[in-house]
């Protein structure tokens, strides 16, 4: 497995990561220097495979990597100043109580299951 394919797996496995702490483990798990890391991180970065994500709240301030591009403020602000229609909002509530519906069903079947065994 190459060394990207690790990287977007860590991602997905555990989040939002800081970015020194995954240079750590690439260096770690690949066994290549911090700086060819580094320049890894970048190219994901530029190709748009991994986002960076400055946390200023922080003292100092640390650069977190993600799998998803955050929204800008003005572009939540917009998004939620949106006038959605009614049928909009039923529609995913509406799918949400069968699949959750479905899962129940599923539980109750594999205990049943597993009780029969």
């Amino acid at each position: 497995m190459d060394i990207e394919k690790k990287i977007v797996s860590y991602l997905s496995a555990y989040g939002n990561t800081r970015e020194s702490d995954l240079i750590g483990y690439g260096v770690q798990n690949s066994h290549c220097s911090p700086v060819k890391m580094k320049k890894i991180v970048d190219r994901m970065v530029i190709k748009g495979k991994i986002y960076r994500i400055v946390h200023n709240k922080l003292k100092p301030p640390e650069v977190y990597i993600s799998l998803e591009e955050l929204l800008y403020p003005e572009i939540m602000r917009d998004l939620l100043s949106a006038q959605v229609s009614e049928s909009t909002v039923e529609d995913p509530q509406s799918i949400l109580k069968e699949a959750a519906a479905i899962a129940e069903q599923r539980k109750k079947d594999e205990l049943q299951g597993s009780k029969d065994s």
